[in-house]
């Protein structure tokens, strides 16, 4: 009759004991703080979220993702562009 006991239910308690103090041990240790990442629209590198512009693109409510790296590409690319357009009708 002892048997039964010991085996069905004080050694499960026992483990459960001894697993739950190990976990909650390294829960303390090693925090893991999820950081949300995003994928950027242009590169498809993934950043932080709160490291990108997030922009509603379209009709449908699209929301595209954006890095600084890309951003800025662009608005060179367009300054380049706007400056060639300039120089070609003043001169």
């Amino acid at each position: 009759m002892l048997f039964p006991i010991i085996f069905f239910i004080l050694i499960p308690l026992v483990v459960w004991i001894v697993l739950h103090t190990v976990s909650k041990r390294r829960e303390k240790q090693n925090p893991t703080e999820q950081i949300a990442m995003e994928e950027c629209a242009l590169c498809h590198e993934e950043f932080p979220v709160d490291e990108l512009m997030e922009k509603e693109v379209g009709g449908y409510s699209r929301v595209y993702c954006f890095c600084g790296g890309c951003i800025e590409g662009l608005y060179r690319e367009y300054k380049a562009k706007r400056e060639a357009s300039i120089d070609e009708s003043g001169n």
